[in-house]
């Protein structure tokens, strides 16, 4: 079975290319291969820098592991189709300074939600730190610094943002300038647009209401 595409970062290109690895299932999406995260991602879904867009789904206890151009899930062999460029393109904004540097002892103040990880709001401000100021190796300390104390799938998301690399949606914002995609990604794109806001980019969000009751978006992100 093929898959549709999958990211070209480096990160998951030696995974995918190196020798065969066993994986352990974290959800139906996601499986650890040592400290790395890799996600599948239904067709149509937004593509992600750690992920393989397919219909298979991790079921727990099944047989997984990747290596030598295959993916192995359960009885189903993946061969990746053509691969996605995770770093995108920066439209003409006038970007701001960045903003001091969300921490990690804080940062779960800001989920009001349980079941949503703060982690992504940090991405977003190291990913904007290489993307509007090409401050890679302050981001790069941020995420190694970071790294040990967020969640294995937060982890790997970090460090693809330390490289410039993120989700889908936000290569829809920082080209057009459209929160939209953002704010509708898996709970954590209001995050992810903090952290981009909080490193500079310049969302106007009186101009943008929030689909959750009476809340604006500018008193989100305030």
């Amino acid at each position: 079975m093929n898959a549709e595409s999958h990211s070209s970062s480096a990160l998951l290109v030696r995974l995918l290319l190196g020798p065969v690895r066993r994986g352990t299932a974290l959800d139906r999406h996601d499986f650890l291969v040592g400290d790395y995260v890799v996600s599948l991602t239904a067709p149509h879904e937004p593509r992600m820098p750690n992920g393989v867009e397919c219909s298979v789904w991790v079921a727990k206890g099944s047989r997984i592991s990747i290596g030598r151009g295959k993916i192995v899930v359960g009885r189903v062999e993946l061969s990746p189709g053509p691969g996605w460029d995770p770093v995108p393109s920066v439209g003409h904004f006038e970007i701001m300074p960045p903003g001091p540097q969300p921490l990690t002892s804080s940062l779960a103040s800001w989920v009001a939600e349980p079941s949503l990880s703060a982690d992504a709001m940090l991405s977003g401000y190291v990913a904007g730190l290489v993307l509007l100021h090409g401050m890679r190796k302050r981001a790069e300390a941020i995420a190694q610094q970071a790294a040990g104390s967020i969640r294995p799938l937060g982890r790997t998301l970090l460090h693809h943002a330390a490289r410039g690399e993120v989700p889908e949606p936000v290569h829809v914002l920082l080209a057009a300038g459209d929160p939209a995609p953002l704010l509708a990604f898996a709970g954590a794109g209001m995050l992810w647009l903090r952290g981009l806001v909080s490193a500079g980019f310049p969302l106007d969000p009186s101009t943008t209401l929030l689909s959750t009751g009476r809340r604006t978006l500018a008193s989100q992100l305030q």
